[in-house]
């Protein structure tokens, strides 16, 4: 071994024994700490003085015990107060356009909006369903675009999903009637 990585060793092994030793030193003074004596006595007034240091006529007080121990916590009292918990009820509705509302537009375009009570949480999604089928994907508002629709009746439903998909409320059907002009050749 060369002298430079044999000073190493030594200086690490130095290093590692000065930590043990302070390590137990440490240990057998949290020792002593954990089992300290007690005296008592009265002083001029006729108070009983409590100290760890004695004095004259003291005399010191046995410790039967240094565990503590503490009741069990009935949690039938948590479990209740869960159940207790109230859940929210939403609403959803279509605000526009109106139910059996006829909508003139030659291009096909309908501009739906609606509304979720009580208002609109975080974690909560909507999605419009025109004749049965999505429209688009879930989205955080309730204003929806559609385009190209063709001349006729239609239904419209919108539905609010929770955080775990599943529907938490859901509007009753609304019905309108789109309009567009043929041209005749």
């Amino acid at each position: 071994m060369s002298y430079v990585v044999w000073r190493v060793v030594v200086r690490q092994w130095g290093i590692f024994c000065s930590v043990s030793m302070m390590l137990t030193i440490i240990s057998i003074d949290a020792t002593a700490e954990s089992n300290p004596k007690i005296y008592r006595w009265k002083d001029k007034n006729g108070h009983w003085v409590y100290s760890d240091i004695p004095k004259p006529g003291s005399k010191e007080v046995k410790l039967h015990s240094n565990i503590l121990t503490m009741p069990s916590i009935d949690t039938k009292v948590l479990a209740s107060q869960s159940d207790t918990t109230p859940t929210i009820t939403y609403q959803a509705k279509i605000t526009s356009p109106e139910n059996e509302q006829t909508i003139r537009d030659n291009s096909g375009s309908v501009y739906v909006t609606g509304s979720v009570e009580p208002r609109f949480t975080q974690g909560l999604s909507v999605q419009l369903y025109l004749n049965g089928e999505a429209t688009g994907p879930k989205q955080s508002n309730a204003q929806f675009s559609l385009r190209n629709i063709h001349r006729g009746e239609h239904a419209l439903v919108l539905k609010v999903f929770n955080q775990k998909g599943q529907v938490v409320a859901q509007s009753n059907e609304h019905k309108f009637y789109l309009h567009r002009n043929t041209v005749n050749n």
